[in-house]
């Protein structure tokens, strides 16, 4: 039985967590492209100045390239893993939901890990202000995991095999 039966995604609602994992992997394939492009950005020499920012005390020349590597990388693969979480949803294959969850889930662990580092850190009125905003995204991308968490208990029980022994 799934968790949800609906889901909402950043605009739309949806009646069917099929139609909300779409979404979802719609969304988790654009974000990415706009995390590329900042790094890309900020490895060029950027503006990463502010506290808040990801990369702020990164060092451009040595540390910045290969975190910004490992960044672009890993947006990369995410971005793989929602193409193969549309595949998944479509041809209702099981297997090919797990790189994404394996991914959000350590998108939503960032997330946590990034806002106590802001806090604990540079413990500011405003750090805490960020760390809120950051751990309301986390809230939202935990609740598209449970989006599409609820698709693949419903994949799942699709597929069960639903044997009935029939006695003479």
């Amino acid at each position: 039985m799934p968790s949800i039966s609906t889901c909402w995604s950043p605009c739309f609602w949806h009646m069917n967590v099929r139609e909300g994992t779409y979404a979802v992997a719609f969304y988790t394939t654009f974000f990415p492209i706009v995390i590329i492009a900042y790094t890309a950005y900020v490895m060029r020499g950027g503006d990463s100045a502010q506290f808040y920012l990801p990369y702020f005390e990164a060092d451009i020349k040595n540390t910045m390239q290969s975190v910004g590597a490992i960044a672009i990388l890993f947006c990369l693969a995410f971005i793989i893993c929602s193409f193969m979480l549309v595949q998944g949803v479509r041809k209702e294959y099981r297997g090919l939901f797990f790189p994404w969850m394996i991914c959000m889930t350590l998108v939503v662990l960032f997330q946590a890990v990034y806002g106590l580092w802001i806090i604990i850190g540079y413990y500011i009125l405003w750090n805490v202000f960020v760390s809120i905003v950051n751990w309301i995204w986390m809230a939202a991308n935990m609740y598209f995991f449970l989006c599409v968490w609820s698709q693949y208990e419903i994949v799942t029980e699709l597929q069960a095999r639903h044997i009935e022994l029939l006695y003479p």
